[in-house]
């Protein structure tokens, strides 16, 4: 009996620190901050909003607001579905599209390595 006690102490230790040291997950709400480009950083300019949200069932939605040079805001909506493969993003809306990505805490970074183009999120709470 106490064999079995002490095996289910294990084995229920074991998943909680497992869980703890798990990957961090894509999925969830995303907000743009940063853009690098040919060797180049620059901060998502005011008056710009992209947000990325991966929902657990393998769908995406990308939200881009900005102010028109009317002055009136623009909205612009793409929905898609989404696939990891190890560090690869695999993305299809109107095309697939294949990108590196690395989360860091609250920051993810999609790297477009082809184009030399990486965009910086942060989790949005």
């Amino acid at each position: 009996m106490r064999k079995i006690i002490a095996t289910l102490a294990a084995v229920a230790l074991l998943t909680v620190v497992s869980s703890a040291w798990a990957a961090p997950t894509i999925v969830g709400k995303w907000r743009a901050h940063q853009m690098k480009a040919k060797g180049e950083t620059k901060d998502v300019p005011p008056g710009l909003s992209v947000i990325i949200e991966f929902g657990k069932g393998g769908e995406f939605s990308a939200t881009m607001e900005a102010q028109g040079p009317d002055g009136k805001a623009q909205k612009k909506v793409e929905k898609g579905t989404y696939k990891v493969k190890g560090k690869t993003l695999i993305t299809t809306a109107k095309k697939e599209e294949k990108m590196n990505f690395a989360i860091k805490g609250n920051t993810l970074t999609l790297i477009k390595a082809d184009r030399g183009e990486q965009m910086i999120l942060k989790r949005v709470e």
